[in-house]
């Protein structure tokens, strides 16, 4: 009971500020240009002002950028929906413009994002949201790639057979996912949000380079998987995954924060950051508003506060000001960008009341809540400068000896991509590509994993 008053209390301080709002905007023409540019930022019209900074620091840097708002594409190019307009005009981009990098701004309320029909198990059917929709502009053969070849409006549909061995699937639909452009998003939901990350992003690349605390990474995680869960012994999934990223990065300083050590808690992992790092890789168990990872060869199921957990309220008692690390999430939830009161009502069956006593409001489904990927980017002095995290539950393969596909997999590749001068985009396109590669059509976990952030970031910033 103590647990759960407790936990109640933490997530009720997220709550009362977190909830999105839509206002209505113009339509504008869009500009007709025949000049080139690297990044375009594609934006909710009300958070044009507070990017302007953005545009002439990135001009500044040699990075040609242009800001387009949503009313200047939606009624100008073909679609069936707002979405598939904002990704024909992403393929404008690229054939006119010669573009590498899409910055979407704002919130799923007010730039869309896609949901698709890939999640093989039972209980999110076609409602996996995926900003790589707006990167796969083309098929194999250089056609515009729909994500609907069926035409029925039900985007990205997998079929799975799981009843026969070895288990097959149907990709419908023909989704290429192969990124043509890097994509990132800044979920930002008030212009006051668009002024934090604007200054952050600019801090960053103007202060970070040949900084020492960029040169360490963080690495957490614990037994992802311990007995409890049918999994061997002394196998320790998410500290197993860390060994694999700390090997991508041989010239960083690695704080290794396991359970199996004794020194993985939320206070440590706060303390880390606050000294500052490059990267954070975090591997382990993961929900919208925290994460949370097993003792070694725990026998009990259920995780409890004897066990490393997090939430997000304690994001605000980092003090790492400019000091700001990239977060990989290998974890389920932890980039649900539609996280509202029905999913905290699965963990907290009492909360809407208590919500309801205590602020006098009863929330609906359409409101949603700020998920822990994006709570560390929109944190004022401190956080993260960016993360990359699930939208919906994920999986893992890992066992004593390697890390073969997932979540897990991912995560090595991206800190596989980094070298200096990478941009953000750079690492979690190639990522992507290897593992498409090398583990193959994994729709899900693909679809699924998005970035949080500027993908024309200069990882460590510029010289």
């Amino acid at each position: 009971m103590k647990k759960n008053c407790v936990h109640a209390l933490l997530v009720i301080i997220l709550l009362l500020a977190s909830t999105s709002m839509y206002a209505a905007a113009k339509h504008e023409d869009l500009p007709s240009t025949t000049e080139e540019y690297d990044l375009v930022i594609i934006a909710y019209p009300a958070f044009a002002e507070q990017l302007e900074p953005l545009v002439n620091h990135k001009d500044n840097h040699s990075v040609q950028t242009t800001l387009v708002t949503l009313q200047q594409i939606y009624g100008h190019f073909p679609g069936r929906d707002d979405a598939e307009q904002i990704k024909y005009f992403i393929k404008h981009a690229i054939e006119e413009w010669h573009i590498s990098y899409v910055l979407l701004v704002g919130d799923i309320t007010k730039v869309p994002i896609r949901a698709t029909a890939a999640y093989p198990w039972d209980g999110f059917g076609n409602n996996i949201l995926s900003d790589l929709y707006y990167a796969d502009i083309y098929n194999e053969n250089g056609s515009f790639c729909s994500w609907d070849a069926n035409d029925n409006d039900i985007f990205g549909e997998v079929t799975y057979e799981f009843n026969r061995f070895p288990p097959t699937m149907d990709d419908v639909d023909q989704v290429d996912l192969y990124p043509d452009v890097h994509v990132g998003r800044l979920a930002c939901r008030s212009p006051d949000e668009v002024d934090i990350v604007v200054d952050k992003i600019a801090t960053y690349e103007n202060g970070a380079y040949n900084q020492i605390w960029f040169n360490k990474i963080i690495l957490a995680g614990g037994d992802t998987f311990p007995p409890s869960k049918g999994a061997p012994f002394f196998v320790y999934e998410g500290e197993i995954t860390n060994e694999k990223v700390a090997q991508q990065l041989p010239e960083f300083e690695k704080v290794f924060l396991w359970s199996s050590k004794r020194n993985l808690n939320a206070f440590t992992f706060n303390r880390a950051i606050s000294k500052g790092a490059g990267f954070v890789s975090y591997a382990g168990h993961g929900f919208e508003h925290g994460w949370g990872t097993y003792r070694p060869n725990a026998l009990r199921k259920k995780m409890d506060i004897t066990h490393p957990l997090y939430y997000t309220p304690l994001i605000k008692l980092l003090h790492n000001k400019d000091k700001l690390p990239i977060i990989f999430f290998d974890a389920c939830l932890t980039a649900k960008l539609d996280f509202n009161i029905s999913d905290l009502e699965n963990y907290y069956p009492n909360l809407p009341l208590l919500l309801r006593i205590l602020t006098g409001k009863t929330y609906n489904q359409s409101e949603y809540f700020t998920c822990i990927a994006w709570s560390f980017i929109a944190q004022e002095n401190g956080g993260a400068i960016a993360t990359i995290g699930a939208t919906r539950p994920a999986y893992t393969f890992v066992d004593k000896d390697g890390v073969y596909g997932g979540a897990g997999y991912l995560d090595v590749q991206f800190f596989s991509a980094y070298e200096e001068g990478a941009t953000l985009g750079e690492m979690f396109t190639q990522a992507q590509t290897q593992y498409l590669n090398n583990v193959g059509h994994d729709y899900f976990t693909i679809e699924e994993y998005l970035l949080l952030g500027d993908p024309s970031l200069r990882v460590g910033g510029y010289p």
